[in-house]
């Protein structure tokens, strides 16, 4: 039989040095937008202004209850058998960055769909996920003694990360439904749809797995904090998808500009009225008019409704997705 030590703390050990690694990713995606998406609304600079703060707070309370049980109380095997505030408090702090991210990906699926609706239905599911996120926190923090707390919260835990995986991968693919609308059958757009695909796709696919993997702890090892080190690194991973998502506008912006026509090396749907009637005029001197008016009006046109879809995307929100 295991030591008592190895059966309580493994998992969550394993997982808080997943966090720290992952930290360190989180500060330098922070740090990268910050430099170089000054021009963002203040509702995003916020949003990810508060998700590094709660993430430092998570990593900061889980760094204390592995010092608190392998360091402080070293050889003590009867405080094992009990949990300290700050564990079900790194888990509270997770649910609400989760919510956070989620509702991020709402926002988005809303912009692109347009319809009220399906934002509610999201808003619904991951407010309730939420409520029994923080509800089976909640019960920790009254029923201290990990067998006592596993009798109490056995049902609400299961129907809590069984919701979180349907609840992001729900988000993931109406996200892909209406990125995949969007497409025109133009390469130049359609390989930027393709990315954003791919984003939306791994977003969810990697949190839904490891709610998956929450469950199959938690039932297939009863006996063992194993699940724990799983639900610290979920946490991260919302906020790293959230993070990469926003930090690949401008290389995604950029591709767009390399894949189009250009004038002076400036691509024709990125130059204003003016400067397209200058450019226009002065290319007609020298090209036959016909062949390249037609070529710039079938450019800038479909260019600028492709890029921007809804036709309100600035230059680094394509798709209407900052």
């Amino acid at each position: 039989m295991a030591p008592l030590v190895m059966t309580i703390m493994q998992g969550p050990l394993c997982g808080t040095l997943a966090t720290m690694m992952l930290y360190g990713i989180i500060c330098m995606q922070t740090f990268h937008y910050l430099q170089n998406y000054e021009k963002d609304r203040n509702i995003i600079k916020t949003l990810v202004w508060g998700i590094w703060i709660l993430e430092t707070a998570h990593t900061a309370f889980s760094i204390h209850f592995v010092e608190h049980y392998l360091i402080m109380n070293f050889g003590n095997t009867t405080l094992l058998e009990y949990a300290i505030w700050s564990m079900p408090a790194t888990y509270f702090v997770g649910f609400i960055i989760a919510y956070a991210v989620n509702l991020s990906f709402i926002w988005r699926i809303w912009l692109l769909s347009k319809k009220m609706w399906i934002a509610i239905v999201l808003v619904v599911l991951a407010t309730i996920r939420l409520g029994f996120g923080l509800g089976n926190c909640s019960l920790s923090f009254h029923y201290t003694a990990w067998k006592v707390f596993r009798a109490h919260v056995f049902p609400t835990m299961v129907v809590g990360w069984m919701l979180s995986v349907i609840v992001d991968s729900s988000i993931a693919c109406t996200l892909c439904y209406y990125l995949h609308q969007r497409r025109t059958g133009r390469k130049r757009t359609d390989s930027i749809i393709n990315r954003l695909l791919l984003y939306s796709i791994n977003t969810g696919a990697v949190t839904s797995f490891f709610a998956i993997l929450v469950v199959i702890m938690f039932l297939g090892l009863p006996d063992t904090l194993a699940f724990i080190g799983f639900v610290q690194v979920q946490s991260k991973l919302y906020a790293v998808s959230f993070l990469a998502t926003l930090n690949s506008r401008k290389s995604t912006f950029e591709k767009a500009k390399m894949s189009m026509p250009t004038v002076d090396n400036v691509p024709l749907a990125f130059v204003s009225g003016s400067q397209k009637v200058t450019h226009i005029a002065s290319y007609q001197k020298t090209l036959p008019p016909m062949e390249i008016q037609q070529s710039t009006v079938t450019d800038v046109y479909r260019d600028d409704s492709t890029l921007h879809l809804d036709g309100k995307g600035g230059d680094d929100e394509p798709f209407g997705m900052a």
